[in-house]
């Protein structure tokens, strides 16, 4: 009820960081960006395709956003995942690279 009342499902990634966590004592990350990445603050974020698989397909940025704030169909909540991730980086050993998170 709560995943249709917020009109969001889980990532794959929340999984995988949930399962890291459980499994490593050391976490590192690579090519995952910080919730603040695609800010309007920071207007200068490199253009990057969603899936990798799809160069000319639609933005990461614009998706991260659209689902974000979108009332319309069931998304991923991807950048208050990255939210939670950067408090989790503190208590379980976990360093983000490529971007690095500050």
């Amino acid at each position: 009820a709560v995943r249709e009342t917020s009109r969001s499902w889980l990532s794959t990634g929340w999984f995988t960081m949930g399962i890291s966590i459980e499994l490593c004592d050391t976490i590192h990350v690579y090519g995952m960006i910080p919730e603040n990445y695609c800010s309007i603050l920071r207007p200068h974020f490199r253009k990057m395709p969603y899936h990798y698989y799809e160069p000319k397909g639609p933005d990461e940025c614009v998706t991260y956003i659209h689902n974000e704030w979108s009332k319309r169909g069931y998304h991923h909540r991807f950048i208050t995942e990255k939210r939670v991730f950067a408090k989790w980086a503190a208590l379980y050993n976990i360093t983000f690279s490529h971007p690095a998170w500050d």
